[in-house]
């Protein structure tokens, strides 16, 4: 008798836990109503860092539900990003997260620091670990670009973003009106462009220095001028050119842009959100994801938890924080 009694005391138990849900199940692993309790206090906390709201709510949905229902979109990434992580090697160590939080520390102050961990209902323990999740998933967004990202897809950025690995000696003659450039162009030379600067330019900085403008990056000269000045030779003259400054005669004395392979790694970090946004949408489309209903429904075509239409007025509040990590 006490034997069966114990397998009804089980039996009976089971039926009791069945009942409670997790917040949300990604790939078989649960994301409990304690861990979801944690990430809307790490939400908080960001949102309050970043002087935004927890969420965006929707018509007729409370502030706290939109914060319970984009702090589970964030746990559901964190879930996706770590699994990744995993089967990488991808890791943080206990230093880089102790040197970003004795940054923050330092930029906030101590004391604002833990104002605003009570606030938001998140302890010392807890930020440790929102910093971490934070930092692994920069790692990974960065691993993911690197992987994903085509040498095509970064050859043709680098031809879109020349100008940014490029660095320009130019001189110029500036004149207010394009009959006076038409006058200029006719008669110039490579001999004699520096006497007809300092004579007919309005730039008087380059024009005492025969329309000299010195070895600049092309990212801080006129988009217009660079165009025209990338299209000749050293050595060779422009026709007039019009930018927000006037009419323009380029003499270009020299380029140079660093090669592809030097910037690559550069037009990765530049590629990233891009490479990474496109990839983790393909893995949440591929992922078993469920979400409890009383948090909303999960859409797989942007990887959100959104409200439920027909209850996103009633719609409970989110579990209070809990002081476990």
């Amino acid at each position: 008798m006490a034997a069966l009694a114990a397998v009804v005391a089980i039996a009976l138990s089971a039926c009791g836990n069945a009942g409670q849900h997790p917040a949300a199940v990604v790939n078989g692993a649960a994301i409990t109503d304690d861990r979801l309790a944690v990430g809307i206090a790490g939400s908080r906390f960001l949102a309050a860092l970043n002087r935004a709201p927890c969420g965006t709510a929707a018509v007729g949905e409370s502030e706290r539900s939109a914060c319970a229902r984009s702090a589970l979109t964030r746990l559901i990434d964190e879930r996706i990003v770590g699994e990744y992580a995993d089967r990488k090697g991808v890791t943080v160590s206990d230093a880089r997260v102790a040197s970003v939080l004795r940054s923050l520390e330092q930029q906030l102050g101590k004391g604002r620091l833990t104002g605003m961990l009570s606030d938001s209902g998140l302890t010392r323990g807890q930020l440790d670990s929102l910093a971490q999740d934070l930092l692994l998933d920069q790692q990974v967004r960065f691993v993911v670009a690197n992987d994903t990202l085509t040498d095509a897809e970064l050859r043709s950025a680098y031809e879109q973003q020349k100008a940014q690995f490029t660095t320009l000696h130019a001189a110029h003659i500036l004149v207010k009106t394009k009959a006076e450039a038409d006058r200029i162009a006719a008669e110039v030379t490579d001999r004699n462009f520096g006497e007809l600067a300092k004579r007919s330019s309005i730039d008087s900085v380059s024009a005492a220095k025969g329309g000299d403008l010195g070895t600049q990056p092309a990212t801080s000269l006129d988009p217009t001028f660079v165009q025209a000045a990338m299209a000749l030779r050293p050595g060779q003259i422009s026709a007039p050119i019009q930018t927000q400054f006037g009419w323009h005669i380029i003499r270009l004395i020299s380029v140079q842009v660093k090669p592809f392979d030097q910037v690559r790694s550069q037009l990765v970090q530049s590629m990233t959100q891009q490479a990474f946004g496109r990839w983790l949408l393909r893995q949440i489309r591929e992922a078993d994801v469920g979400v409890n209903p009383k948090y909303g429904r999960f859409d797989p075509r942007n990887g959100e938890v959104i409200p439920l239409q027909s209850t996103s007025t009633v719609l409970p509040a989110p579990p209070s924080p809990s002081s476990s990590p």
